[in-house]
């Protein structure tokens, strides 16, 4: 087993008794992010060694530790919001300020919530290791095998040209793509996508950290915003907007934008108002005009004309004939096309990146302007070699069509024909296959379009994000061909699980919070008279009682009994509570309603 002492607190590495780390040649107790994280050296759960605050937001801490029972280094996540609460004397202990237990409670809750569903997830390659949730000094703490080293952010500022090649970023961000999508299927939002919030594991990939819960990850939640100008969506900065897949997507657009380009991209808000983001000339030449299309694609101001999800993005990336068929589809670029209406405050931006087609060999034609070129320059340019091009076709099409005229005339001749039994084309016998993706079930199955030409199979999933009856997954792609009367299966969402709620009475309020967090459950906290037969913050009852059916996101009222010493007027009393109040949107609220 390994000696704490010879632990060093910055990389928690064995220093092997010396007084200068051989591995990252520090020394002593690092200097701190903030006097409120812990102090290396603590201990928690009796089982992890704390070292290096690593990161600090609203929502808590990151350290570097030390399992003892695995005997090997980890991560550990603490939930310290500094605007709800503080340490006590012990250094270790929160504190919940006056007047914040109840947003303490539910934003608790919250990280409970996003902590549990990043550990059944465990496995994925892009995903870090979530391998213990626990409760400890009246919080809560995530640990995770993987240390956070080297992020995107100082490897792009360390190599010299603060940018990488695409041949380079695909192998990076391609795996990525495929974690991000599984975790939206599963209702993770990351809402912080930037490049500090990549790092690179042992083996050279990148894997996503930095997660955030709803509270902290937009402009107008409870907690400080952690936003990063940007990177951020313009969703965020909007309370009204709806939140979805989308919005990562930008965000993942945007590092990608950054890693190839070697700048941050104009924030969201700026360019809402006047859209003047542009892709220098000599990227324009470099990168492959798929690339620069997927990030125009996954960049769109407003959430409707941007790529939706991680499949779309990944077919955009890879240029897949799906991705050019949608994106001619959805998101026009040619100066005909209709511009969609724009919301209060943001402008109608047809496309906001400006780009030039490659011309490596006339570096003459970059604009004067400091080598940006602009969105007309683009489109004219485009339009004469689409029209060039749509002449090559139709005279190759005309000559293949006169070609299979005269075969078929000479086949005829030569009594070839089999007659009208077996004439029925490819066409006729074929599908193309439509993203039903987002769509109500109900209403799919009574389209005669569907069900004339597929077998349709349901497939009910549990899903606390997305509504139930909504189609959240298709066995076969959007865009392919198939024989009519093939299977297709749906994934639809049984919206949240129902579950009872736990029985929690006799726990201590912590115990109680961190069981009903785990089950996805928002908690508030009463208090009830204590006679002096119950222990102190030991729970009497919960509102719904146990047993009663709720599901991940409702509200539960934990009451707990007052300390011995109170009065009746010094603790929330709670009768028996009418069959009204027990739903699954109580709160303290309805409870004290009773008294007045």
């Amino acid at each position: 087993m390994t000696d704490l002492k010879n632990l060093c607190f910055s990389c928690m590495n064995d220093t092997g008794g010396s007084e200068i780390c051989p591995h990252c040649g520090n020394s002593g107790i690092p200097e701190s992010i903030s006097y409120l994280a812990l102090i290396p050296g603590t201990m928690l759960a009796e089982r992890y060694y704390i070292g290096k605050c690593t990161r600090a937001n609203s929502e808590g801490f990151t350290y570097i530790a030390f399992d003892t029972q695995t005997d090997d280094r980890c991560t550990v996540r603490e939930f310290f919001p500094a605007e709800l609460a503080e340490r006590k004397s012990d250094g270790i202990t929160v504190a919940v300020k006056t007047d914040a237990d109840a947003l303490f409670a539910d934003c608790r809750a919250s990280f409970g919530e996003l902590w549990n569903k990043l550990m059944r997830l465990r496995g994925l390659t892009a995903l870090v290791s979530v391998y213990d949730l626990f409760s400890a000094n009246l919080t809560s703490y995530a640990v995770y095998h993987d240390i956070e080293s080297l992020t995107l952010r100082d490897y792009l500022l360390d190599n010299g040209q603060g940018y990488i090649s695409w041949d380079q970023a695909r192998i990076l961000f391609m795996p990525v793509l495929s974690t991000l999508g599984t975790l939206h299927t599963s209702g993770v939002i990351h809402r912080n996508l930037n490049p500090s919030s990549f790092f690179f594991s042992e083996d050279g990939k990148l894997k996503i950290t930095d997660y955030v819960i709803p509270q902290a990850a937009s402009s107008y939640g409870e907690l400080d915003s952690v936003l990063t100008d940007g990177y951020a969506p313009i969703e965020l900065y909007r309370e009204d907007d709806p939140v979805g897949s989308w919005t990562d997507i930008y965000s993942f657009s945007a590092v990608i934008y950054r890693t190839l380009i070697g700048t941050t991209p104009i924030p969201a808000p700026v360019r809402a108002q006047n859209d003047q983001m542009m892709i220098p000339a000599k990227f324009a030449e470099i990168l492959p005009p798929h690339i620069i299309n997927a990030i125009i694609n996954g960049m769109q101001i407003d959430p409707t004309d941007r790529t939706r999800n991680a499949e779309q993005l990944r077919s955009n990336l890879s240029a897949s004939p799906r991705a050019v068929s949608a994106s001619a589809h959805v998101f026009p670029h040619s100066d005909n096309a209709p511009v969609q209406p724009a919301r209060p405050g943001a402008a109608n931006v047809r496309t906001p990146i400006v780009t030039q087609p490659r011309e490596p060999e006339k570096p003459k034609n970059e604009s004067k302007s400091g080598g940006q070129l602009n969105y007309e320059q683009f489109q004219k340019q485009e339009k004469n070699r689409k029209t060039l091009k749509a002449i090559l076709v139709a005279v190759i099409v005309t000559l293949f069509i006169g070609v299979a005229l005269i075969v078929s005339a000479l086949f005829g001749m030569n009594g070839g024909s089999h007659g009208g039994s077996d004439a029925t084309t490819q066409s006729e016998n074929t599908v193309v296959v439509q993203s039903f993706l987002g769509r109500q079930y109900n209403d799919v199955v009574k389209e005669n379009e569907v069900t004339g030409n597929f077998i349709i199979k349901k497939v009910e999933q549990s899903n606390d994000a997305v509504p139930s009856g909504q189609i959240i997954g298709q066995d076969i792609p959007a865009n392919s061909s198939v024989a009519k009367g093939t299977t297709i299966t749906f994934t639809v969402s049984g919206g949240p699980q129902v579950f009872p709620v736990p029985d929690v009475s006799g726990k201590t309020y912590e115990q109680a919070l961190a069981t009903l967090s785990a089950k996805g459950l928002k908690c508030e906290s009463a208090k009830k008279y204590n006679d002096g037969t119950h222990p102190a913050n030991t729970v009497a009852e919960t509102v719904p009682p146990a047993g009663q059916g709720v599901k991940s996101g409702d509200k539960v009222t934990i009451v707990v009994y007052s300390d011995p010493q109170a009065t009746e007027t010094d603790a929330i009393l709670t009768p028996d509570v009418p069959s009204s109040l027990n739903g699954e949107n109580t709160t303290v609220s309805d409870i004290l309603s009773i008294f007045r």
